[in-house]
């Protein structure tokens, strides 16, 4: 057999290899989103480390498993674990619009109400249709004394 077929061939099977890996971090994804969406945060949280830590996964889908994990953290409370992933989100996406929408709810949550907003603004950039974006903006510039915020408005309004 010529060395090049033998070059050629071991390269397709790279590739499948490395777009088969890739897929399971894509599937990993998908499956942390059900789950979320079904309730079952604990499977999705698995699901989302596991997309997290595929190799292969592109920026734009390790974004969106950062989010959702963080997610995850403020359902429990873990504030400062959901800010860590959503930091690395926008590392890997600078347009997660979901990164942006939820770090200003923890720095409103947090009494930082300058820095969320900051991030509510780049979400009114990213999606001026967005009205939950133009509150959460509004709420910012005129934060309460002590700002609380149902789970189920912020899930409902993330968009």
């Amino acid at each position: 057999m010529p060395k090049s077929f033998v070059s050629l061939s071991c390269l397709i099977i790279l590739l499948a290899s490395i777009m088969l890996l890739g897929g399971c971090g894509n599937s990993a994804l998908e499956q942390g989103i059900r789950a979320e969406k079904a309730g079952n945060d604990k499977d999705a949280f698995a699901s989302y480390t596991a997309a997290i830590s595929s190799t292969f996964m592109v920026s734009n889908k390790r974004a969106k498993a950062y989010a959702g994990r963080a997610s995850i953290y403020i359902l429990r409370g873990e504030l400062d674990k959901a800010l860590a992933d959503l930091d690395k989100a926008l590392e890997q996406d600078a347009q997660s619009e979901a990164a942006y929408y939820d770090r200003a709810v923890i720095y409103m949550l947090q009494g930082k109400p300058q820095l969320a907003q900051g991030d509510a603004k780049r979400l009114i950039e990213l999606v001026p249709q967005n009205p939950a974006a133009r509150r959460l903006f509004d709420l910012a510039q005129d934060p309460p004394p002590k700002f609380t915020l149902p789970l189920t408005w912020m899930k409902a309004n993330q968009g």
